[in-house]
């Protein structure tokens, strides 16, 4: 499956959920997650992988830069871990 495919699973998925999953772009600033996900007051960023494939170095450096912040930050590489990003967003 490729990359496109599970980014276009998870954006069904989550707005079925009733939560948004928007593509995030950002100017100036490089290796930004591919998706942030909202629902329910809560936000999680998301990389978006290859099946099997690793995030760039400069990538595990912008979740680590969110994660003290508070926020939840996962890689996807697999449809299977579309139910951890929806667990993630409906946590009390």
């Amino acid at each position: 499956m490729r990359e496109q495919a599970i980014e276009r699973q998870l954006k069904k998925t989550i707005q079925a959920a009733g939560g948004l999953c928007w593509k995030l772009t950002c100017p100036g600033i490089a290796g930004v997650p591919d998706r942030i996900c909202l629902m329910n007051g809560r936000v999680v960023f998301v990389e978006v992988k290859a099946p099997g494939a690793l995030p760039r170095p400069l990538q595990l450096r912008r979740m680590h830069q969110l994660q003290p912040q508070g926020f939840t930050c996962l890689v996807l590489d697999n449809p299977d871990g579309i139910q951890e990003v929806l667990d993630a967003l409906q946590a009390a």
